[in-house]
């Protein structure tokens, strides 16, 4: 089942604003979000796997477990450093945040610094690999060009190297929440 607003993505011609989503330049697409969306991030090229935290550290794993399903769930925010943007809140550890420490995706909890809001920040952004419309990237806000991708199964904010293999790993879907 896709998520319903999924449905809302459009194209655009000028660049615009909104309050609680973002429109991104001519030929884009846009992804609305609405504040405190509740999701889940599934791989594109392994959707039998999803953005967890294990450990407080960023996995992209099977779910198989109650647990897994709440450390695969999201809340979405308007970013904390740029509210153009989002940052991804923890349904099991409210006021923790994916954030990326010497590129590495991690759990962390919020701190007012202003390195934690940019590192929790991400823009979502076309899809880097395929022609799914239900399918993104999540550009990193302090490192531009920089993408969550899966190496190894681990999560890790990196530039891409040009390759089918980086477009592929740095490109999820936004998926219904896996726990509710």
């Amino acid at each position: 089942m896709k998520f319903n607003l999924l449905k809302k993505i459009l194209s655009i011609s000028t660049v615009g604003l909104s309050v609680c989503g973002m429109l991104l330049t001519s030929s884009s697409s846009v992804y609305s979000q609405s504040s405190g969306e509740i999701v889940s991030f599934k791989s594109h090229n392994y959707p039998d796997r999803y953005i967890r935290h294990r450990n407080f550290l960023g996995y992209l794993e099977p779910i198989v477990d109650d647990l897994g399903r709440k450390d695969a769930t999201y809340k979405l925010i308007p970013g904390l450093a740029n509210s153009k943007c989002t940052s991804f809140e923890s349904i099991n550890f409210p006021g923790h945040f994916l954030r990326h420490e010497n590129f590495r995706l991690k759990l962390a909890r919020r701190i007012n610094q202003r390195l934690f809001r940019e590192d929790a920040t991400f823009c979502i952004k076309n899809r880097l690999f395929g022609d799914d419309r239900s399918s993104w990237s999540f550009e990193s806000v302090n490192f531009p060009g920089h993408y969550i991708r899966h190496k190894n199964f681990e999560l890790w904010v990196e530039p891409s190297d040009g390759s089918d293999l980086f477009r592929k790993d740095a490109t999820f879907g936004i998926d219904s929440p896996l726990y509710r």
